[in-house]
C-alpha cells in the first residue's frame, strides 16, 4: 500500500522480504507472527488473482502469479505465468522466500525454514549453464529463445545482463555457478566498464551498470564476497560522487519511494544491508568525517572516517578490529562504533 491505495507489485513479493528484513533488524513493533503467517500462505497457497492479467505488464494483480505453477516447476514459466517476466519473477521470489526462511527460523519455525530456505535457491531453475545468464523458460522446461542478454525478454525493466547478478542472498553460489570467484569478479568488472578500462556507469546499454533501476543496483557490493573488497570500495564511491550530483537531477533515475535516495545514504555511511531477510551490513569507505544514526529502537550507530581516500586501510568496531567485510546483525539492532582509516591505494582489508 502507499497513500492508502493498492500498487499491487511490478514482479516478486516485496513484502515479504521487507518485513523479514525489518524483524531481523531488531524491528518488534508489529504483529510479526500474524504477519509471517499472512506471508507465509501467500507464499504456500495459490489464489484465482494469480491467474488475472489484470495491468500486467507493470503492476500484476496476483502478489504470487500462478503459483501453482510455480511450486510444481520450481520457476516461473514465462509462457504461463500470469507476470510481467518469468526470469525476473523467479529472481524475486526466490529472494521473497529466503527472506521468509529466514525470519521462520528465527521464529522457531523449523518446518518452514527449511522448505523456504530451499525455494531460495529456485534461482538456480532459470540460470542457463549454456549462456552463463539467467534466462526464462517455458513450462514445458525449454529455454525461452532466441536468447540475447541484451534483451529484456522475461524480464521487467532490465535485461538479462543486468537481472544475473540479483542473486544477493548466494552470491556465492552464483559465483559458483559462472566457473568461481575470480571469474565472477572479471564479468562484474566488465559490467563496470567499457573494454579500455574505462568507468562505464550510466548509458552504456543494456549489458552494462543501469544505476536508475533496482534489479542492480546492489552489484557494486558484490565484490565483498567476491573476495575483491577493495573494488566496492572503489565503485560505490564512483557511483556516489559521480552519477548522484546536487540539483534537481540529482538522482540518476526514478526515485521510486525512495529507492535511490536510500542507496546513497547507505553509500554514503560505508554501510549497505547484504541481503533482504538478514540484519548484515556490508562496508564500504564512508564519505564523511562522522555520522551518527538513532534507530527507532534507540540504537545508536556511530560511524566516523579518518585519512584520505576512498580505500578502506582498517576498521574497529568498539574499539576492536573489525577483520570481515561484514557486520553481524547484532550492530544495527544494539548500536556502537565504527571507525574507520582510509587509503587513497587499495589495500588487503577484508580480502
Amino acid at each position: 500500500m502507499h497513500v492508502n491505495g493498492a500498487t499491487h507489485v511490478m514482479t516478486g513479493d516485496p513484502s515479504a522480504a521487507t518485513l523479514a528484513t525489518f524483524y531481523a533488524m531488531g524491528v518488534r513493533n508489529f504483529d510479526y507472527r500474524g504477519a509471517f503467517e499472512s506471508l507465509y500462505r501467500q507464499a504456500t497457497v495459490p489464489r484465482p488473482e494469480g491467474l488475472q492479467d489484470g495491468g500486467c505488464p507493470g503492476q500484476c494483480v496476483g502478489q504470487r502469479p500462478n503459483l501453482a505453477q510455480y511450486l510444481g516447476s520450481h520457476y516461473a514459466a514465462n509462457d504461463v505465468c500470469h507476470c510481467w517476466g518469468g526470469a525476473a519473477e523467479t529472481l524475486e521470489d526466490s529472494v521473497a522466500d529466503y527472506s521468509l526462511g529466514q525470519w521462520a527460523k528465527a521464529l522457531g519455525r523449523t518446518k518452514e525454514a527449511a522448505e523456504l530456505s530451499a525455494r531460495g535457491e529456485y534461482w538456480r531453475n532459470v540460470f542457463n549453464p549454456a549462456t552463463g545468464y539467467t534466462q526464462a523458460r517455458n513450462v514445458d522446461g525449454s529455454w525461452v529463445t532466441p536468447f540475447d542478454p541484451a534483451s529484456d525478454r522475461g524480464f521487467a525493466q532490465g535485461s538479462a545482463a543486468a537481472y544475473t547478478w540479483m542473486v544477493p542472498q548466494d552470491v556465492s553460489g552464483l559465483a559458483s555457478a559462472m566457473g568461481g570467484k575470480a571469474t565472477a569478479a572479471a564479468r562484474l568488472d566488465g559490467f563496470f566498464h567499457d573494454t579500455g578500462g574505462n568507468w562505464q556507469l550510466e548509458g552504456g546499454g543494456p549489458l552494462k551498470y543501469d544505476p536508475t533501476n533496482e534489479p542492480d543496483i546492489h552489484a557494486p557490493w558484490l565484490y565483498n564476497e567476491l573476495g575483491q573488497p577493495w573494488k566496492t570500495q572503489e565503485t560505490v564511491r564512483q557511483l556516489a560522487e559521480t552519477v548522484y550530483t546536487t540539483g534537481p537531477s540529482g538522482l540518476p533515475g526514478n526515485d521510486d519511494l525512495g529507492t535511490m535516495s536510500a542507496w546513497y545514504v547507505f553509500a554514503a555511511l560505508g554501510v549497505y544491508p547484504r541481503t533482504p531477510g538478514s540484519g548484515e551490513l556490508l562496508l564500504s569507505s564512508p564519505l564523511f568525517p562522522k555520522a551518527v544514526v538513532r534507530s527507532g529502537s534507540g540504537a545508536v550507530l556511530t560511524i566516523t572516517a579518518s585519512g584520505a581516500g576512498k580505500y578502506i586501510q582498517d576498521v574497529r568496531r568498539g574499539g576492536h578490529p573489525q577483520r570481515d567485510w561484514k557486520l553481524d546483525p547484532s550492530f544495527v539492532r544494539s548500536g556502537g562504533t565504527l571507525d574507520f582509516r582510509l587509503s587513497p591505494t587499495p589495500t588487503g582489508w577484508g580480502g
